[in-house]
């Protein structure tokens, strides 16, 4: 987007003045997304170094919300949009927001690979998507660009180049040129007076363009997308709009794929051979549903043998005196004795109410009825069997196709998936989107306090010994909610586990009453410290769920609250009997089976080895609500 582009963008943004933020989405790695009530629900795009605009075209929510995410979040929901300025005519958007007395502002950096940074009200840096800058840092502006300063300064370039780097863009020194009748390839330094002022006030009539938002189109694709008529475009064919967050939302949104590998899976092959599967299914029913019917027919003809040999024989006689038309009218009439179980006659075939209705055949014997039903049956059962076969190679097929369509994905996560330093750690992140981190042995413990703990986080410990070091990364930062989690992974984590307890009690303290020296005369083994001062204790209950985030192809576990939240699927542990070689086997399946057809993918993410680092130690259940 030029610096035209954002002027016209953030002059139509002016309706989402007094908006309030809902909810806010980041999709790695440079865009974000904000839900916010203004007159209605409007989607708000920022992509860094590129493009902002609204948009009317949905993205579905990411599994997992980023850290930058649930900062923006923390700081963002619920506040009202206060103002929404382009800074002094550069690619640079600046959002003002406002909730109760706290003000933040969200800077949108638009230029080369850009940047989207949350800062406070005196554009101290909270938190930048890419750390360009730091937090705790006063942001620069970039030095002020202003066209018409630069224009009146000198050069000895091309005037189109020099207009270019001016802050005009490429495309709008161009048409600058173009209008204002100055030879773009002269040097800028050997124009005239008169050149320079036509240049100048050409520039002036850009900036207050006339608003014919519009895209550009070439061979019949989308081009451009510019905000005004342009000369520079003239020939080519247009396609305009309403606003001109309209031409960017459909001249960039529509470009996007939204289909993910995972919705690939339903191409038309794989529809194909579902679709074979259910008609072959409905089948199945009909033939089992004929077979029961022979069955029973045959079974009701040997069950009432008598009755149905003295029908036979009754109507044999009367045959070779009356035609079966006759028969037929006589029996009508006749609702008494045997005649009332005949419901029908024709052409030496009846069919008699035995519980069911069941035809028989006059010139045959009432054994060979029977084993005629029977063979129907037989030779239904004989193409059930072929069908069941059949079915069996369907279901083999669309095993084979979603493996095939899922293969990139399976054989690639060792690629994508990169592993996060805190992973070497046991870990798991809080329902608010914090980091906890704990040792898995003594040499852990120390490494973490040494190179992890930091004066913005919190140190967690059980009251009872045979527990690791837990590390919540900013907790002081941290809402309740999160303090309680980690809490409750500390003792998860613990010997309370392995020793059969529900409950235990955990307590919290700053890093600078973490210290790994001793009393005097006191000795601390490897991994332990010594805490001065007061403790916070929490009691807390035990909670172990573990579960498998797609979206980072990686397993995750700690308290249920917490892994519910991230997990795509996941099952919830309690103290048990079986040992973690078991467990871990039992959950990989487990998982497996709850993902259906993401069940490639799972097994090759959950793996045993995978899964047995977020056991709790001792012995564990799934649990079955």
């Amino acid at each position: 987007m030029s610096s035209f582009d954002i002027r016209a963008c953030v002059i139509e943004l002016q309706e989402l003045i007094g908006g309030k933020v809902e909810k806010i989405y980041h999709y790695p790695p440079n865009e974000i997304r904000i839900k916010i009530y203004a007159k209605g629900r409007r989607d708000l795009v920022i992509e860094a170094g590129k493009r902002i605009h609204l948009t009317k075209f949905p993205k579905k929510s990411p599994r997992f919300p980023s850290p930058f995410a649930m900062l923006l979040r923390k700081h963002l929901e619920g506040a009202r949009i206060e103002k929404i300025e382009q800074y002094d005519f550069d690619r640079v958007v600046v959002i003002h927001f406002r909730r109760g007395d706290e003000r933040k502002v969200l800077i949108a950096e638009l230029f080369q690979k850009g940047n989207i940074i949350l800062t406070d009200e005196s554009f101290r840096v909270v938190m930048p998507l890419r750390f360009d800058v730091k937090p705790g840092e006063i942001y620069k502006f970039p030095e002020p660009r202003n066209p018409i300063d630069l224009i009146r300064s000198n050069g000895d370039r091309e005037a189109v180049r020099f207009l270019a780097t001016s802050g005009l863009g490429g495309l709008y020194a161009e048409e600058t040129c173009l209008r204002a009748g100055v030879d773009k390839k002269k040097p800028f330094n050997e124009l005239s007076e008169d050149e320079r002022q036509k240049i100048i006030t050409t520039v002036k009539e850009l900036i207050e363009f006339e608003l014919k938002p519009q895209i550009v189109l070439k061979n019949g694709d989308y081009y451009d997308v510019v905000p005004m008529d342009l000369k520079f475009y003239e020939g080519y064919e247009k396609k305009y709009f309403k606003t001109f967050n309209e031409a960017l939302d459909e001249f960039y949104s529509k470009k996007i794929s939204e289909i993910s590998e995972v919705e690939e899976m339903k191409s038309k092959e794989l529809e194909k051979l579902k679709k074979r599967l259910e008609i072959q299914l409905n089948t199945k029913k009909r033939f089992e549903k004929e077979i029961e019917k022979y069955r029973r027919a045959g079974d009701a003809i040997y069950e009432n043998y008598q009755i149905v040999e003295k029908i036979i024989n009754a109507l044999r006689v009367a045959s070779e005196e009356m035609s079966w038309d006759e028969i037929a009218r006589v029996l009508k009439k006749k609702k008494e004795g045997l005649a009332k179980l005949i419901k029908s006659v024709k052409d030496g075939r009846i069919v008699l109410d035995l519980g069911i209705d069941v035809e028989i055949d006059v010139s045959k014997e009432v054994y060979e009825n029977a084993d005629e039903y029977y063979e129907r049956a037989k030779k239904i059962r004989e193409k059930l069997e072929g069908l069941e076969r059949a079915i069996e190679e369907t279901k083999r097929e669309i095993e084979n196709v979603e493996e095939l369509l899922q293969k990139k994905f399976i054989s690639t996560l060792r690629v994508v998936r990169k592993r996060e330093w805190y992973e070497r750690y046991r870990w798991f992140i809080t329902s608010d989107g914090f980091l906890a981190i704990a040792g898995r042995n003594a040499e852990m413990n120390e490494e973490i306090v040494s190179k992890h703990l930091e004066s913005r986080d919190l140190f967690f410990h059980t009251q009872s010994p045979g527990a690791p070091v837990v590390v919540l990364k900013r907790g002081q930062e941290a809402p309740e909610q999160s303090i309680v989690e980690t809490a409750v992974f500390a003792a998860t984590y613990s010997a309370l586990w392995k020793e059969g307890k529900h409950s235990g009690e955990v307590y919290y303290v700053l890093p600078e009453q973490v210290s790994k020296s001793a009393k005097a005369g006191e000795y601390l083994p490897r991994g332990s410290f010594y805490i001065t001062g007061k403790r916070n204790y929490l009691s807390v209950e035990l909670s172990c769920a573990i579960g498998v985030d797609l979206s980072n192809f990686r397993v995750i576990g700690g308290p249920k609250s917490a892994v519910e939240k991230y997990a795509d699927y996941y099952v919830e542990l309690e103290i048990g009997d079986k040992d973690a070689n078991e467990i871990s086997v039992e959950i990989a399946k487990r998982l497996a089976d709850l993902a259906g057809e993401n069940r490639h993918i799972v097994k090759a993410i959950a793996t045993p080895d995978e899964i047995m680092k977020f056991l709790p130690p001792g012995k564990s259940r799934i649990k079955f609500i």
